[in-house]
């Protein structure tokens, strides 16, 4: 009898792999459906603290305890996490949990596209984040949250013409 050795099974890797690099390279359609799944349950949690703020501030007549510029940002901004950062995200992840299972398919289509469609959310989630850190004495940073919501929408060259002015504002911070 000839013993065999099989000194190479060693080597390989089963599994998915250790650390962050699981979550940033996974195609795994569990994986990707819980992380939209942790992204919507933070962003429940800071469009939550924001509406404590929003709250606070509205519980006597008067400016309480923020300014009135940041009040209507904070409330902008709330809606805006509450409805693409909360009940969007929830309903993608779990679209990605349930769906393959429900069809009876291995992976969702296109997996590595579905990964990079979730790493782009924490990205302009920052983005939106870090507006509440800008000057509010640049004309360019008040109006970039304080015009998403307007009560007369009949003036859409107003409109257009201040995303002209925004574009160009930005391309002046950006390139020298």
């Amino acid at each position: 009898m000839s013993a065999v050795i099989d000194s190479h099974h060693d080597d390989h890797h089963h599994g998915p792999a250790k650390g962050f690099s699981r979550w940033l390279y996974t195609t795994n359609h569990k994986d990707i459906g819980s992380m939209y799944l942790w992204f919507s349950l933070i962003m429940l949690f800071v469009g939550g603290a924001m509406a404590m703020v929003i709250r606070a501030e509205l519980f006597e007549p008067g400016s309480q305890i923020v300014s009135p510029e940041f009040y209507n940002q904070m409330v902008t901004n709330h809606g805006l996490i509450m409805v693409f950062g909360v009940i969007m995200p929830a309903f993608v992840g779990f679209a990605n949990w349930m769906i393959p299972m429900q069809i009876g398919a291995p992976d969702m289509a296109l997996p590595r596209l579905n990964n990079l469609s979730f790493w782009i959310l924490p990205v302009a989630f920052g983005i939106l984040l870090s507006t509440f850190l800008w000057k509010a004495e640049l004309p360019i940073l008040v109006g970039l949250s304080m015009h998403l919501y307007q009560p007369s929408m009949h003036h859409l060259l107003l409109h257009f013409s201040f995303f002209l002015y925004t574009l160009w504002e930005l391309h002046r911070l950006w390139v020298p």
